[in-house]
This record gives structure tokens, C-alpha cells and sequence, in this order.
């Protein structure tokens, strides 16, 4: 994935791993948003991303990255897994525990020592989280006879929605774009609009991160025309509407590409004036009809600014 591809497809996900893909984003999380007794043990000057899609037998559910590192000078890893579902998800543990079983079974086999796994979950639902944080508490009534046989560990929580803005704002005052996209990703989840446009530190960033930031926004907030239009100028995003205008062509073309070049163009309009403006089925029947390339990029172009979806399917005519 390039750094700057942000497509509807999962935004949450690309986010994430967008930001975390940076180890500085990464050593400062680790420092600031993880419990001083964990974080003091690691060596935040050595330590590497692991792609988690390429650890084998493994399948994931959730988003996640790992990291390899010293912890209390051993070699280990810390593994993220950021759930972005708006209620919690019990099922997270089963996928620490996956990840961790597939990871160890790969050291065996190549005869290497097995090493300390730390799981930390990042949530920014709009629930309260509910989900045990040790594995033992998932089983009901299990007599202390019976624990020592049973698998257990805990994992790190690190809940947003339950960290006031200005900690954030504090904790990750040094890496600017992980301040400003773990307060878009609880705001958004939390659909704190007033709070979204307090975020100044957007206005500070390079044009790439924030047009990585407001198509977050254009894909995951549910609002309507207006509000859109005053949140994105709030963030200083006027002057950038061109190029994100050129982003959202550019992935109407590589999508073109995987599904067909007339149906990925297609695709992005009717997503694009479905969330901006709602479709009837005869709308999206009309841009069905469409093969014109040169005009399907024109509509895309001109959802931004649009008053009306008349507006635009007019260019289609």
C-alpha cells in the first residue's frame, strides 16, 4: 500500500496502519500511550515493523501491525490491534491468541528461541468497552483448580474515547499527524463535529497528510453536504480541495484498473453522491449508463464543490 492510498474500501484500517506505518509514530505511542512499567522496558531506538499478512498460517480479522523489539533487553514483539467496530468485539482475544500460537510455531520450527509477545488493543468505538482484558475471564465458573490448565494473558487497553482530548493532544504533541489522526478516529466515532473542527493541529500538516485526514472524514462521517463543507474548511482544507479532487479520480482509476476501468469510475461516483447526497435507484441506473471516462472523471471532480447531486449528474448528460 502506498502511503498516501486512503480509499473508501476500509478508511479505518488504511488510517491505521497509514500512521503506524512510521516508526516514529510508533515509538511515541509506545512511550506516551502505554503503561509506564511496559513501555520504561522497551528499546524504542531498535526495534522494526513486522507485516503481519505475511506471518504464515496466519488469518486475520482485525486490523493490526506488529513490532519487533528489546523488551528488558529480550528479544519480543508488541502486537497492535486496532478495533474500530463501534461496540467491542469479544472475539479480539481469540485473535491475540492466533496471532501469538502462529508466531511461536514459526520460531520452533526454524529452531529459534520463543519470544514474549505483549498485545495491545487501541479502541475507539462509541460503546463502552466491555471485553475482559485476560483471557480466563472469557470462561465462566471455572474453579482454581482448573486455571492452571487453561491458556491465559492479558493485553493492553488503550481505549481513546476514555482519553480527554487535550492528553491526547499532550501524549502526542511531538508527532503532529498521530496527534491529529487518533483524535479524528475517536471524534469521528464519538461524531463529535464540533470537536472535529478544533483540531488545529490539521491546518499545521503537509498537504498529503491533510488530504489523507479529509478523505478519512469524507468516507467515515456520516453528515450532510453543509457540515461537510464547514468541517473541511475549518481544517484548512479549502486550498487543498484540488488535489483531493485529483486523489479521488486517481482512485477511481486504480480501482478502474482491479474491476475494470468504466465500472471502478462508476463505482466511486455513486459512492462519492451517496454519501453526499443521497441516490435514488434511477440515479445510480443513470450513472450505470455512462461509459464516457472523460465524464465520469468530470462528475467525480465536481462532487466537492456540488450544491446538488442535479448538479452533478447534469455533467453526465
Amino acid at each position: 500500500m502506498s502511503k498516501d492510498d486512503l480509499t473508501p474500501k476500509d478508511p479505518h484500517d488504511r488510517l491505521f496502519k497509514r500512521v503506524m506505518s512510521d516508526e516514529a509514530n510508533v515509538r511515541q505511542f509506545i512511550k506516551e500511550f502505554l503503561p509506564k512499567d511496559i513501555s520504561s522496558q522497551i528499546d524504542l531506538k531498535e526495534m522494526k515493523l513486522i507485516p503481519t499478512e505475511k506471518v504464515k498460517g496466519y488469518n486475520k480479522y482485525y486490523m493490526d501491525i506488529a513490532v519487533e523489539c528489546k523488551i528488558a533487553d529480550t528479544k519480543g514483539q508488541l502486537y497492535f490491534v486496532f478495533e474500530h467496530k463501534s461496540y467491542p468485539d469479544p472475539g479480539v482475544l481469540l485473535q491475540i491468541l492466533s496471532y501469538m500460537t502462529v508466531t511461536w510455531d514459526e520460531q520452533k520450527k526454524k529452531n529459534k528461541p520463543l519470544t514474549p509477545i505483549i498485545p495491545v488493543v487501541i479502541y475507539h468505538g462509541s460503546s463502552s468497552w466491555n471485553v475482559t482484558t485476560h483471557f480466563q475471564g472469557q470462561f465462566q465458573n471455572i474453579g482454581e483448580s482448573i486455571k492452571p490448565y487453561i491458556p491465559e494473558f492479558n493485553y493492553v487497553l488503550v481505549d481513546l474515547t476514555q482519553i480527554p482530548n487535550d492528553e491526547i493532544e499532550q501524549k502526542a504533541k511531538n508527532t503532529p499527524f498521530l496527534m491529529a489522526s487518533l483524535l479524528l478516529m475517536k471524534l469521528v466515532a464519538l461524531h463529535d463535529i464540533e470537536g472535529i473542527t478544533r483540531i488545529a493541529v490539521i491546518i499545521s500538516l503537509s498537504e498529503e497528510e491533510r488530504i489523507i485526514l479529509i478523505l478519512y472524514l469524507f468516507y467515515t462521517l456520516d453528515v450532510d453536504q453543509d457540515t461537510m463543507q464547514r468541517i473541511v474548511k475549518e481544517l484548512g482544507g479549502e486550498e487543498i480541495m484540488p488535489s483531493l479532487a485529483e486523489k479521488l479520480i486517481k482512485q477511481g482509476k486504480q480501482q478502474g484498473k482491479q474491476e475494470g476501468e468504466i465500472k471502478g469510475k462508476q463505482d466511486v461516483l455513486i459512492k462519492q453522491l451517496r454519501r453526499k447526497f443521497g441516490l435514488s435507484s434511477s440515479d445510480e441506473k443513470m450513472i450505470r449508463s455512462v461509459t464516457d471516462e472523460s465524464k465520469l472523471d468530470a462528475a467525480a471532480e465536481a462532487v466537492l464543490d456540488a450544491k446538488s447531486k442535479d448538479e452533478v449528474l447534469k455533467i453526465l448528460q
